[in-house]
């Protein structure tokens, strides 16, 4: 059973997700995405790495609509969202889909901003992830600081992938890896 921590965790991340503020996700949710990533790092307007985050971000918006059952209308809403995560993540505890979701969700933030591609996501990196996905700066570093648990000043794969699992899984709201897409509450 979800808990109400959980549950509104699970819709932060989602409104994060709904760029347009419409109450579902859509394609064009993951193409506003890409165009704010390209226009924030300055990528060439259809440029080569313009086209590959065009790409990325409809791919990631189609596993999301393939793996969730949704009414077949091409959008997700939140109870499809909120219901996936109670169901095949929470509820189950099946450590395959979880790591497959952690795996998923992690890989597609560091396509996206890992933008030296050094394997880690630095301050700076960080802070266009929350500029892109309308996070309020004002928590960022903190953030950070939470999420960087060997307090080497970067965030690594597995420093995120253990906090996105809290994120998921934890109902204790003081959890470190609940900040990971910034105040929740």
């Amino acid at each position: 059973m979800i808990t109400e921590v959980q549950r509104k965790k699970l819709a932060h991340f989602f409104e994060l997700l709904d760029s347009h503020k419409n109450g579902f996700l859509h394609v064009d949710d993951f193409s506003e995405i890409a165009e704010r990533i390209r226009m924030g790092i300055g990528y060439e307007a259809g440029g080569e790495k313009h086209k590959f985050l065009a790409e990325k971000s409809t791919r990631f918006f189609h596993a999301f609509l393939n793996a969730i059952p949704h009414n077949g209308n091409q959008v997700i809403t939140k109870e499809e969202w909120v219901n996936f995560v109670e169901e095949e993540i929470i509820s189950k505890g099946n450590e395959e889909v979880l790591e497959e979701f952690k795996e998923f969700i992690i890989g597609f933030l560091f396509d996206l901003f890992d933008e030296n591609h050094d394997g880690y996501i630095s301050t700076d990196e960080f802070v266009d992830m929350f500029v892109v996905y309308g996070i309020d700066i004002k928590y960022s570093a903190k953030s950070f600081l939470k999420l960087d648990l060997n307090k080497d000043d970067k965030l690594s794969r597995n420093e995120l992938l253990h906090a996105f699992e809290v994120f998921l899984l934890s109902d204790d709201p003081s959890q470190p890896g609940n900040w990971i897409f910034g105040n929740w509450e």
